[in-house]
């Protein structure tokens, strides 16, 4: 099944994303989480994107620092790479950990026109199908969403980056109290 799973990925076929859930063992996922609530926010640098960003240089050293620290490492590079079967030496460019309050959102954008590979990390905790928040892929001909791929706590959604149009949906009234929370990694080819 992992064969199959990474040839259609690799090939541009089926399969051009992977959605894996409870990622880290539990204890992990619960000290991200908590990680994630303690660390410091600021509103993100670019106007259009109406979200909150953690620059990683203004945390404490801890879980989260060293979680991103992996993703942005070589050996994280590789390991994403391997889920999928990636046929290039990837590295990881940008590492930008995120939350969302209500009335936010992330609008339609393309992250890069080179080829490799986003990776989502979800640690969102609670989430309901009435918060948003949904990260979603327009389809080509605009009136529907090819596909929508909720936070789900512990979760990780990887997809190729190049060309791949796509928007987080609006956090909604109804997380009122609760925020989204996510860590993204882009790995594109090794120069």
């Amino acid at each position: 099944m992992h064969d199959a799973i990474r040839h259609e990925f690799v090939s541009g076929g089926r399969v051009p994303h992977v959605c894996l859930q409870r990622v880290l063992l539990p204890e992990r996922a619960e000290a991200m989480h908590q990680a994630l609530r303690d660390a410091h926010f600021q509103r993100h640098h670019h106007g259009p994107y109406p979200l909150h960003i953690a620059p990683l240089a203004q945390q404490a050293p801890g879980v989260l620092t060293d979680f991103c620290a992996w993703l942005a490492s070589e050996d994280g590079a590789d390991f994403h790479a391997a889920l999928v079967d990636w046929p290039q030496k990837l590295e990881t460019r940008q590492v930008q950990v995120s939350r969302m309050d209500v009335g936010e959102q992330f609008p339609e954008h393309r992250d890069t026109d080179e080829e490799g590979l986003a990776v989502v990390y979800n640690f969102t905790r609670p989430w309901e199908q009435g918060f948003g928040g949904v990260l979603t892929f327009p389809h080509p001909d605009g009136d529907r969403d090819l596909m929508r791929v909720p936070p789900i706590f512990n979760s990780v959604f990887i997809f190729r980056a190049v060309d791949a149009p796509h928007r987080v949906t609006e956090w909604l009234p109804a997380a009122q109290g609760h925020q989204r929370y996510s860590i993204t990694a882009f790995m594109l080819a090794k120069q």
